[in-house]
């Protein structure tokens, strides 16, 4: 094993993220004002697609497949925004989850399936 984090440091990495770019204050103070926050988005939308598998894990389900399902949903989800030119808050969020589900997806591949 090469030390890759597990998905509970990966959530509380993506937290972190989040706390650092929102300087302490919620997310919904931000776009309750009406401000574009995609860096913000982002880390929220790691933190979330994470969150996500650690809730779907949680019944016995195997992770790798858990990670594939929610990878698949998040692109589609994605590739969706993207076509119809969505604002930059949504794209950036559905692109931090796609990103986070996409460096697990490759950690799991080189670790054999454990994070």
């Amino acid at each position: 094993m090469s030390g890759a984090p597990s998905l509970a440091e990966l959530i509380a990495e993506a937290a972190n993220l989040m706390q650092e770019r929102s300087g302490g204050q919620a997310v919904c103070t931000f776009t309750k004002a009406g401000q574009a926050v995609p860096g913000l988005k982002y880390a929220e939308g790691r933190w979330a697609a994470l969150r996500e598998v650690q809730h779907n894990t949680r019944s016995g389900a195997e992770l790798a497949e858990v990670v594939a399902t929610a990878a698949a949903a998040w692109g589609t989800h994605l590739d969706r925004l993207q076509a119809r030119s969505a604002g930059a808050d949504w794209i950036a969020y559905r692109s931090g989850g796609t990103d986070a589900l996409t460096e697990l997806s490759e950690t799991l591949r080189h670790e054999g399936g454990a994070a």
